[in-house]
């Protein structure tokens, strides 16, 4: 593989082009990861407390619906946002994936996942918290999370 750039002060905006024999996998997930660095991140309001809080997405575990509410959980702390989850899941990057109907995760921050007959459990770097992978998105989740590896 080649890769070229051409620095063109004409031009007005970043354009990208891929010249290929055939299209393939590999050729897929590039464009895919190209278009997820060029997509602009949600805006995303985190309150604890009535405080507003701004955090990096990386820095989110993963974000679940309790009692209505959705809460975005990092490592050591819990805060409430004010989207769906279903709002969520459209404009969060390809690194959160759904795991259940009430939890999206982030495939970066997973340490280990526990796969057995009766559960599949999702630990997290540098956390104590935990979350569990419901039978029904468990496949498209180990895709998703082979993919990354």
């Amino acid at each position: 593989m080649k890769i070229n750039l051409e620095v063109d002060e004409r031009l007005t905006d970043t354009e990208i082009t891929i010249r290929t024999p055939d299209v393939n996998d590999q050729i897929n997930r590039l464009m895919q990861e190209i278009t997820e660095q060029f997509k602009e991140q949600p805006k995303i309001a985190f309150y604890q407390e009535g405080i507003r809080y701004f955090i990096d997405l990386e820095n989110i575990l993963f974000f679940e619906t309790v009692d209505r509410k959705v809460c975005a959980h990092t490592a050591d702390s819990t805060y409430e946002v004010s989207l769906k989850l279903y709002e969520l899941e459209e404009s969060l990057p390809l690194t959160f994936i759904r795991s259940s109907k009430s939890t999206i995760v982030n495939l970066q921050q997973i340490f280990s996942v526990d796969h057995s007959l009766r559960r599949n459990l999702v630990r997290f770097r540098n956390s104590h918290k935990q979350l569990y992978v419901s039978r029904a998105y468990y496949q498209e989740f180990k895709r998703q999370l082979d993919e990354r590896s």
